[in-house]
């Protein structure tokens, strides 16, 4: 009941869930999901709002994702809850829009989740991250190179997303399930470091404990909030810079770097766009230039500099006119502006 009343504090705090919500939850059968949907039908005995669950079966592991398929259309039929299932090829999607399988995956999730949340009229879009999601995703963006508002680690609520178990350990929440006998699934690619997020979790946060403080994940989780409350001490409105939606060039020629870096940030982030300090750099770049400007901020967006305004715009049409070329070995072939060379080596 600790976690639970845990959750009830949290809800009251941040307002996270309230009377008549309709919240379409992202279920992949495994604990933390699981986990998330228990505690919600326990919030749902004291407040009144709706629950659909939407699963995505990414077929990359056979048997396995079915297995979590059908574990999602049956327990949602035992708990009275509408769900919705999708079958998904990501390593087609990966392919065909040059992602990454961690970003094809995400990609699906978020586009079903936002399809589902317009069809059935949501409101809200809960997400299972832990506080342990929180702390990887810290050192993710920490390696990568993220400024103060990218190690806030993952926020408890922006726009229509909420995290209503983030403040909860991936560990206490597999206690409570095995201890309650509550089912879930497990998705044994969580185990392998192929990942860059599973090496941090499998590899570099374990190494750390072992090495130099068993308390490291707590000690990480009170600089996340220390970090939170500068960022809300020096908070900036992001609306106070936008015209119909685009960035004003000369409004944010006027603010000094840290603060023109924060409103970058937060523009980037209501996107959902991952962030790093080299994305950054290359927008300050083309500020102080004359003419338009694209730049390639991840597979699905671009930030368009239209002469007096920034801009993020989908970039659907990225593949579209791309002629396909032959390469001969050995040999060279022109490809738009640039000649590509290619040679046989033994070395």
């Amino acid at each position: 009941m600790e976690l639970y009343k845990g959750i009830q504090r949290k809800n009251l705090r941040e307002n996270l869930i309230e009377k008549n919500d309709r919240i379409v939850v992202g279920f992949s059968g495994g604990p933390d999901s699981v986990f998330l949907t228990e505690m919600l039908l326990k919030l749902r005995e004291e407040i009144e709002f709706e629950i659909i669950l939407v699963h995505i079966n990414h077929l990359l592991r056979g048997e396995a994702s079915d297995g979590d398929e059908r574990f999602s259309l049956e327990y949602g039929k035992k708990k009275g809850l509408k769900v919705f299932s999708r079958k998904i090829d990501i390593t087609t999607l990966g392919k065909k829009e040059g992602l990454t399988l961690e970003e094809a995956g995400r990609e699906a999730r978020y586009n079903l989740f936002n399809e589902i949340f317009i069809q059935e009229k949501a409101n809200k879009i809960a997400l299972a991250h832990n506080k342990d999601d929180q702390l990887e995703t810290f050192m993710f963006r920490l390696v990568r190179g993220a400024g103060l508002e990218g190690l806030e680690g993952i926020v408890s609520k922006r726009d229509r997303y909420i995290r209503p178990i983030s403040e909860i350990y991936k560990k206490d929440i597999v206690n409570y399930l095995d201890s309650n006998g509550i089912e879930y699934r497990i998705d044994k690619t969580n185990f392998e470091n192929e990942f860059t997020r599973n090496s941090i979790r499998l590899d570099l946060i374990p190494f750390i404990e072992k090495r130099y403080n068993p308390k490291f994940k707590d000690r990480l989780y009170a600089l996340i909030e220390e970090i939170r409350e500068v960022n809300r001490a020096l908070n900036i409105n992001l609306e106070d810079y936008l015209v119909n939606g685009k960035l004003s060039i000369e409004k944010l020629q006027k603010l000094d770097r840290y603060l023109l870096r924060k409103v970058l940030l937060q523009y980037l982030y209501s996107y959902d766009i991952e962030v790093t300090r080299k994305k950054i750099s290359g927008i300050e770049e083309i500020l102080n230039k004359g003419g338009s400007k694209d730049i390639s901020l991840n597979g699905n967006y671009i930030l368009r500099k239209d002469y007096n305004y920034l801009s993020i715009i989908e970039n659907r049409e990225r593949f579209e006119g791309i002629e396909e070329k032959v390469l001969k070995i050995p040999g060279q072939i022109k490809f738009g502006d640039y000649i590509i060379e290619a040679i046989e080596s033994d070395k």
